[in-house]
């Protein structure tokens, strides 16, 4: 569950003849309309714009609603060097003002900074939870976007979790030597809230890539196109017909033929035992003789693997 700018101008050609000819009229009249076309491509965009090619898009949101986004440096970098040469993190950060298309956000480093709605996740406010509920959060002991199972909910709006994007076998542990992917956290209030619909932000999708298909992570689904987060931080733009989406329960039980991540990329497997408290489905891992623990969320069983 990781930036030079590059202002958008729009070309204009200026183009000088005495007594022209028809010939000369109509090449003009081809450069301005491409021209036109250029700057309603290009117009509302902002100076720091990761992904041009995805649609402008509004924001649910309001000032000071925590909401998450990578790095401003990380943002910057990928305007000038190309969305897919640069790895993002989504880290807690404060709305500072909402607008149409771009809003301005208070990092750590620098305040109000303007960047692009579809750069932006927010954290819905005052939201309560029940035991079993998948939240979206971010590692509050430690950092970036995260996936939680509430494991107790004595007090709903500040429930305790078990993070499902740490790795269940994580070799680092807490103070209590409790290895950090199995140990459990009590959230603040209005930190989180419940995922519950497909193509939300938070939520999986497994996307058709070449001969492959990837496990990543929705940022923003727009009209026809899905902005996600993968393997490694890598951010990338799908066309929505190619993507799935992943249930955020999934119903399977020991023996279950599914399909499971295993280094990014979707594979088919058998299910060994599910641990519903945690949010856990134990699979048998195609390369190795131990199994593969996959969180809620990225277990599927319908997709076509080759």
């Amino acid at each position: 569950m990781k930036m030079k700018f590059l202002i958008p101008g729009i070309l204009v050609f200026a183009m000088a003849s005495c007594g022209g000819s028809e010939e000369s009229t109509e090449h003009d009249s081809n450069d301005n309309a491409d021209t036109t076309e250029t700057a309603d491509a290009t117009a509302g965009r902002s100076e720091i714009d990761p992904f041009p090619d995805f649609p402008m898009v509004g924001l649910s949101a309001s000032a000071g609603d925590i909401v998450l986004s990578p790095s401003k440096n990380w943002q910057v970098d990928a305007t000038e060097k190309g969305g897919d040469q640069v790895t993002f993190i989504f880290y807690k950060q404060t709305l500072a003002e909402v607008g149409d298309q771009t809003s301005k956000v208070d990092f750590m480093t620098e305040k109000g900074v303007d960047i692009p709605n579809y750069m932006i996740i927010p954290i819905k406010p005052s939201q309560t939870t029940k035991k079993g509920d998948v939240i979206l959060t971010w590692w509050q002991t430690g950092s970036g976007m995260q996936r939680a199972i509430v494991v107790d909910d004595a007090d709903p709006a500040a429930p305790v979790v078990n993070y499902l994007d740490l790795k269940w076998d994580n070799p680092a542990t807490t103070n209590d030597g409790i290895g950090i992917g199995q140990a459990t956290y009590k959230i603040e209030p209005g930190t989180f809230h419940v995922l519950k619909s497909a193509w939300e932000p938070g939520t999986t999708v497994a996307a058709k890539d070449g001969g492959k298909v990837k496990n990543v992570t929705v940022v923003r689904a727009e009209g026809d196109q899905v902005l996600t987060i993968g393997w490694g931080g890598t951010m990338k733009i799908y066309a929505k017909a190619d993507c799935t989406p992943v249930p955020v329960m999934p119903t399977v039980k020991a023996g279950d033929a599914v399909q499971a991540p295993w280094v990014g990329s979707y594979t088919n497997t058998t299910v060994v035992k599910v641990d519903a408290k945690f949010g856990r489905v134990w699979c048998d891992d195609p390369y190795s003789d131990d199994p593969m623990v996959i969180p809620y969320g990225d277990v599927a069983t319908n997709l076509v693997i080759e």
